[in-house]
């Protein structure tokens, strides 16, 4: 039973993560401006951004797709541990696809900054 209650919450954690990083997709495109509390690395400081609209327009659509799939995978895994319908194909394509696009992700935003924070 402990087990099922650790895989729920992470699941809970995965899912709530992917819709924040929605949110902030959401923020940063209709503002058209960074924020402190974004998928940025603490040591990199949004004032030192040469091209805000350029890293938007270069990160958006990227961080959009991470986080629609951190949502879905989050969601696959957690109806799963609920209903008692464990597929492990199924399970198993959700936490490949989490991990690959979270390393996508990563690598993308590396890119991006160091081409727009100097």
């Amino acid at each position: 039973m402990s087990d099922s209650v650790f895989y729920i919450m992470i699941d809970i954690f995965v899912t709530i993560c992917g819709i924040y990083i929605i949110a902030q997709y959401i923020f940063m495109v209709t503002t058209k401006e960074l924020r402190k509390n974004m998928l940025l690395p603490k040591e990199i400081p949004i004032e030192r951004c040469t091209d805000q609209k350029g890293y938007i327009k270069a990160m958006g659509t990227k961080q959009l797709i991470f986080g629609i799939a951190a949502t879905a995978c989050g969601l696959i895994s957690l109806m799963q541990d609920l209903l008692g319908a464990y597929n492990m194909y199924v399970s198993m394509a959700a936490m490949v696809i989490f991990i690959v696009l979270s390393l996508w992700y990563g690598r993308e935003s590396k890119k991006a900054i160091s081409k727009f924070w100097n």
